[in-house]
C-alpha cells in the first residue's frame, strides 16, 4: 500500500471527535473505561469480560503503538474534541486489494453523540484522499441494528451477510463498503468535509 511520506495521520479531527494513536499513558484510562461499559459493550466487543491487569493491558497498548509506527494496524483512540476525554478506540486495519477495514467502539456514556460517526467518516476520507485507497470496508453483526443505521446513513453499500457460527450460536456479520467513484457523493464526504489531518511530524494533510 502506497502511503505518504510520513505515513498515515497520526492527529485526526472533527467538530465532535479527534482521533489519535495511542500513546502508553492512555492505558490507565481505558482500563477504566472498558470496566465502566462492560455491560454495553458485552455484545459487540470480544473478550470484554477477560480485561488482562493493568501491566498487561500496558504491554498490549504499547503493541498497538508500534503496529501503528509499523503501518501494520492504525489503532486510534477517540476521544471527544470539547473536554478531550477518552470515549472509544478506532481500528483501520489494511486489507490486501488496496482495501482498509474499519471499526470502532464507544463507552456507554459516549454513546449517541455521533462519535463513530464522525469517526467513520474522517478515516474514510482519510483513506481515499490521503492512502489512495480504492476500498473502504466495515463489518457488523447482523442484529446491531444502530451499527447498520449508522453505515447506511453514511452512505456504505451492504454488499453481503456472510454466515457465521461461534460456540454453537449464529452469529452472522454483515459487510458494507464505500468505493473512491461513490465516496463524493455520500453523506460521509460531506460530514468529513470540515475533517483535518496531522502526519507524524505536524504536517497538514488536509
Amino acid at each position: 500500500m502506497p502511503l505518504p511520506r510520513f505515513g498515515p495521520p497520526y492527529r485526526i479531527a472533527t467538530r465532535r471527535v479527534v482521533l489519535r494513536c495511542w500513546d502508553p499513558a492512555d492505558t490507565p484510562a481505558l482500563q477504566a473505561l472498558l470496566a465502566g461499559s462492560r455491560e454495553h459493550l458485552r455484545p459487540w466487543v470480544p473478550g470484554i469480560d477477560d480485561e488482562p491487569t493493568l501491566d498487561e493491558k500496558l504491554h498490549e497498548v504499547r503493541s498497538w503503538r508500534a503496529a501503528f509506527d509499523l503501518d501494520q494496524v492504525w489503532l486510534f483512540a477517540l476521544l471527544g474534541a470539547e473536554d478531550g476525554t477518552l470515549a472509544g478506540g478506532v481500528v483501520v486495519n489494511p486489507l490486501p486489494r488496496n482495501t482498509v477495514d474499519v471499526g470502532g467502539w464507544v463507552a456507554e456514556a459516549h454513546a449517541r453523540r455521533g462519535y463513530v460517526s464522525d469517526a467513520f467518516a474522517a478515516v474514510a476520507r482519510v483513506a481515499f484522499e490521503v492512502l489512495g485507497i480504492t476500498r473502504v470496508q466495515a463489518l457488523c453483526r447482523a442484529d446491531n441494528q444502530r451499527s447498520i443505521a449508522m453505515l447506511r446513513k453514511l452512505g456504505f453499500t451492504h454488499e453481503a451477510t456472510p454466515r457465521h457460527e461461534v460456540d454453537r450460536q449464529r452469529v452472522d456479520e454483515m459487510m458494507w463498503s464505500i468505493l473512491p467513484d461513490e465516496w463524493p457523493a455520500t453523506p460521509a464526504a460531506a460530514l468529513a468535509a470540515e475533517a483535518r489531518a496531522w502526519d507524524a511530524l505536524g504536517n497538514r494533510l488536509f
